[in-house]
């Protein structure tokens, strides 16, 4: 079979990001364009040298922020460049705020788009992610959906089903995704039919909102993970918690050395320098 040089760059980022084993720990600070400098990221700077400290296999960020504060991550880290974002007043839909073209100049070795579904706008969101998919490919970038049934068209009740959490990655991999982003279906067993529907895409977990409790994000992730997840992208539960560095390696003793939520919380505390609940 012949390769392509937009093949080998495709398998050598996505490698940067998923490693030996194949998963990752992903590490979301896209947030700020959305909300403002909410709890956790009113300071980049620290904010950033804490995630560090833990060890991500990969940052996603805008491009302003990935231009201010190079120095503490490149080549420590991937970089996933978010190219498209929801905005104060036009939520859960997201507006275009970057190009291929850039996240190539800057290094990116990814792109992600946000894929609204299951809204009056489906149609346009969709146009939208298949021209970012197509432009990524012809560099061999790979691109990340966040890819949820997150419109105004479905309840809240039923965005977390397997019906339309499938839908949603199920759309993601007709469009030709590399690694897709979606929402935890609340137990093992559901969770490994919709890495199944996402297969052969990676599908990795997204944090969604701040869990009450560190273990009760640990133990999502552990469930995930032995349901046959590719990994994790959680924002808030790791730079929300007052030590992140310790969060993260928590998560990267789960994701990539097959420890128990009951001993990573253990990792962490170690990190942290006191028993964290």
């Amino acid at each position: 079979m012949l390769t392509t040089f937009s093949g080998v760059g495709k398998t050598t980022r996505i490698n940067r990001i998923f490693g030996n084993d194949g998963k990752a720990v992903m590490v979301a600070v896209n947030h700020g364009l959305g909300l403002g400098p909410v709890e956790g990221i009113e300071n980049m700077e620290r904010t950033l040298g804490q995630i560090m400290e833990g060890g991500p296999d990969s940052l996603t960020i805008h491009k302003g922020i990935a231009m201010h504060y190079t120095d503490l991550f490149a080549g420590r880290t991937a970089l996933v460049l978010k190219c498209t974002n929801a905005t104060r007043y036009r939520s859960p839909e997201e507006t275009a705020i970057a190009t291929v073209e850039e996240a190539v100049t800057l290094g990116a070795d990814a792109i992600a788009v946000g894929l609204t579904l299951c809204s009056k706008e489906e149609d346009r969101e969709i146009e939208r992610a298949a021209a970012f998919i197509k432009a990524a490919g012809q560099y061999g970038i790979p691109t990340v959906t966040h890819s949820y049934p997150s419109g105004c068209l479905l309840d809240d009740s039923e965005r977390y089903g397997i019906k339309n959490v499938g839908y949603a990655v199920r759309v993601s991999l007709e469009l030709g995704v590399d690694i897709i982003k979606s929402f935890w279906t609340g137990d093992p067993d559901s969770f490994a039919k919709i890495v199944e529907i996402g297969s052969p895409a990676k599908v990795v977990i997204s944090g969604g909102p701040k869990c009450e409790t560190l273990l009760e994000c640990f133990e999502m992730t552990q469930q995930g993970m032995d349901a046959g997840a590719a990994g994790i992208t959680y924002g808030r539960n790791i730079w929300q918690h007052p030590h992140p560095a310790a969060v993260i390696k928590g998560l990267r003793a789960i994701v990539h050395e097959n420890v128990s939520a009951k001993d990573a919380l253990d990792i962490a505390g170690e990190l942290a320098g006191h028993k964290l609940m």
